[in-house]
């Protein structure tokens, strides 16, 4: 029997599928014979090679028991549950924004598992758009059992009590340790591309919207094969239902100066050298097609950068000045900046970040810091890949160490709440399980333990 802090996290580990993986028909191999009806709900089928695929990748290639593969099978079904009974629920929509925006990023996280787009097309024996087709269906039932599921769960909390008493019953032995954290700000500078990587990124835009204006290929065809903007590569650079404010001011001044169905000429953003068709326009929101051509960053001199930071640095250290401050007015990374240079887990917003998570680059500075400290100009990667300098500001560090109630109480609650959550959605899903059509139609299954 399974002691109950593993099981919490492998309930925390189901909750987590059941709010962020994608559902389970988007999984299954190519080539998998549906051999098998193994459930249905409402008018929904469940096949058996989904299961076997998602018990398959749970195990890691190892034997599945009768159990997991029941377990998993339970799982699914509690996904179709949410799906139909939100459904039913008008007040929720799921715009196709939201859905574009989902489908983009689970294709660029299927393609860097893939190793390329190649790679990906080839195992599925499909264009990039035929797997997004494929997958729509799925990413929209997900969100919209997202949406749902949150309205039940987003008022479940968990007192100081209940965080003590869930930390009270884990066995002395199964007590974990912490791994290094750190709370760390930076100031980033980017530096200014070599002027022949400019002209050579300019040149390249050129030549693609001149043949687009010869009308030798679409503006679609091109960015499915050449934009740099690899988020809307696999859509042929289209954007719908985009507020012009919610776009670099130069993007956006070119926008509102065009016609709807005419094609801009090269221009140029912090991101790169663009050209857009605008496809519609309704007041300040607008529909569009672009190709964004980015400046090779290999081939920069970083001195300037280097020694911006430099005196930067200086006004932190030798004149006082608050790092927050000089990080909102002069970084250019603006996911950081907006904060005062902090960084923080995207998903969870907390700021105490594990350091091996950071990177190499990150570690090598952290090394030479002391907690207080600000570093000397360092390289770094930014999160959307580009090289730049900064320097980081270390404000905590926290050794590794065993979990305790005094030094990781946010962690505890954390974990408390989620523990809290799944069994919450567990009875939630049992009552819903009366309200909608559910038929086992397979001996393969193992009724389980609530």
């Amino acid at each position: 029997m399974l002691s109950r802090f593993l099981r919490t996290l492998c309930c925390i580990l189901a909750l987590g599928a059941l709010l962020q993986a994608p559902l389970a028909t988007a999984q299954i191999e190519p080539g998998t014979t549906l051999d098998e009806i193994v459930a249905v709900v409402g008018s929904e089928p469940i096949l058996a090679s989904e299961v076997d695929a998602l018990a398959f990748a749970s195990t890691q290639g190892e034997a599945i028991t009768p159990e997991l593969w029941s377990r998993v099978l339970d799982d699914l079904i509690g996904q179709k549950v949410l799906v139909a009974r939100a459904e039913r629920d008008t007040t929720i929509n799921v715009t196709d924004e939201q859905v574009n925006q989902q489908l983009d990023a689970r294709i660029a996280q299927l393609v860097q598992q893939a190793g390329g787009e190649e790679q990906l097309t080839a195992y599925y024996g499909k264009t990039i758009d035929e797997i997004k087709v494929l997958f729509r269906s799925n990413v929209r039932q997900q969100i919209l059992a997202q949406q749902y599921q949150g309205r039940r769960l987003n008022s479940v909390t968990v007192t100081p009590n209940e965080v003590r008493s869930w930390f009270a019953q884990i066995p002395d032995s199964e007590i974990p340790d912490v791994p290094e954290l750190v709370r760390v700000a930076h100031i980033v500078k980017i530096p200014e591309p070599d002027e022949a990587a400019r002209e050579d990124a300019r040149a390249m835009a050129e030549a693609l919207r001149d043949s687009v204006l010869a009308e030798q290929a679409t503006i679609e065809e091109l960015a499915s094969r050449h934009t740099d903007d690899r988020g809307s590569a696999t859509r042929g650079g289209r954007y719908d239902n985009t507020n012009v404010a919610e776009l670099v001011p130069e993007f956006g001044l070119v926008a509102t100066t065009l016609e709807p169905g005419a094609l801009s000429q090269v221009f140029e953003t912090p991101f790169g050298f663009h050209f857009m068709r605008l496809n519609e326009r309704r007041g300040d929101v607008i529909s569009f097609n672009h190709i964004l051509i980015q400046v090779d960053d290999s081939a920069v001199d970083p001195a300037a950068a280097i020694a911006e930071l430099q005196v930067l640095r200086d006004s932190v250290v030798t004149m006082g000045i608050p790092f927050e401050r000089i990080a909102k007015n002069n970084s250019d990374d603006p996911f950081t900046a907006a904060q005062g240079g902090y960084l923080s887990d995207p998903r969870s917003r907390e700021r105490d970040l594990q350091t091996q998570a950071l990177g190499p680059l990150w570690q090598a500075t952290l090394d030479t810091l002391e907690v207080g400290e600000v570093s000397q100009p360092a390289e770094v990667q930014l999160a959307d890949g580009s090289r730049a300098w900064h320097v980081v500001l270390l404000q905590r560090r926290q050794e590794p160490h065993r979990m305790s109630l005094e030094t990781d109480y946010a962690l505890l609650s954390q974990y408390a709440l989620r523990d809290k959550q799944v069994e919450v959605l567990q009875d939630w899903l049992r009552d819903l399980r009366r309200t909608v059509y559910v038929e086992i139609k397979t001996d393969r299954y193992v009724p389980l333990d609530a």
